[in-house]
């Protein structure tokens, strides 16, 4: 997970980025991605790149140069967006680039759904950029980015699920995501009180704890972070770098990934030792949403 900023020009109320967030903000720069990237150019196996993580990636101008990069060395890659600085240049941009997969959120299909979370946006523009970018692809004539509509399901937008869809399939998109809300791992009790008006109504729209109390958990061990200054993340609760890893600056990606400090902080990770782990909604939890194909194979 590529963190190319920490920063975002929305303030959704349970977002940590909004909420919880005190790490200095900041651009990643290119050179340092491709130092990144340059790590893994002998190696038949490439992890994938995801330009997402804790602020709004297209925020950082560079980014469809991280794309490119990263793609034209074999990367997989992904991106999510909250649609509301996608210009035209930009879609282009991201396109031509080699994107894999794109997530456009839009969390409703309404002024109230949208604006009510996601602080700051105005439905019909980010309604506007999304089928712009969707347009672009057509006129592009290319398959790539696989193109994906995700909408939070929140008391707001869970009567909106046919529209949301309908509205998906006349523009394009080739899946749709509904994910469900999570009142949020950084939350006071008072804030998870003021922001319970967001859950559904619907009970088996709402992300329930399974009840176990699993002992390990294994993002640690298949995903990493690099914040925008070049220092290591353990994973991707740790929005503001509660995990103090070492920075990639010095000897590259795969020292500090492979060094035995690293190396202690994912087992530690993996054994959910952290103060991190104990308020995790990621872990324990058994309905993350559902995924709807809106492009079957011929």
């Amino acid at each position: 997970m590529v963190d190319v900023t920490n920063s975002c020009n929305l303030r959704c109320p349970v977002c940590p980025v909004t909420i919880a967030m005190t790490r200095k903000r900041g651009l990643m720069k290119l050179d340092l991605f491709k130092a990144i990237v340059d790590d893994f150019k002998k190696m038949k196996e490439k992890p994938a790149m995801y330009f997402n993580f804790s602020g709004e990636p297209t925020l950082n101008p560079a980014l469809p140069d991280f794309v490119a990069y990263a793609h034209q060395n074999g990367h997989d890659t992904f991106l999510s967006t909250n649609a509301t600085k996608l210009s035209q240049d930009m879609a282009e941009r991201l396109i031509t680039a080699g994107l894999g997969r794109v997530y456009l959120c839009m969390d409703g299909f309404s002024k109230e759904a949208q604006e009510s979370y996601r602080v700051n946006s105005s439905f019909e523009e980010v309604k506007a950029n999304i089928e712009m970018f969707l347009s672009t692809r057509r006129k592009l004539k290319v398959k790539n980015p696989k193109c994906v509509l995700q909408t939070l399901l929140t008391g707001y937008s869970e009567h909106q699920m046919e529209d949301i869809r309908s509205w998906a399939e006349d523009i394009g998109f080739d899946q749709i995501r509904f994910k469900t809300f999570s009142i949020g791992s950084y939350t006071t009790e008072q804030e998870k009180q003021e922001f319970s008006r967001f859950l559904p109504t619907r009970e088996d729209l709402r992300r329930h704890p399974t009840g176990i109390q699993r002992a390990t958990c294994t993002a640690p061990l298949h995903q990493t972070v690099v914040f925008w200054n070049g220092d290591l993340g353990l994973c991707c609760i740790d929005y503001d770098q509660m995990v103090q890893l070492p920075n990639i600056g010095e000897g590259g990606f795969l020292r500090a990934y492979l060094s035995d400090e690293a190396a202690r902080a994912r087992r530690k990770g993996y054994l959910k030792q952290f103060d991190i782990c104990k308020g995790c909604s990621y872990s324990n939890a058994e309905n993350m949403g559902m995924k709807i194909d809106l492009r079957q194979p011929i």
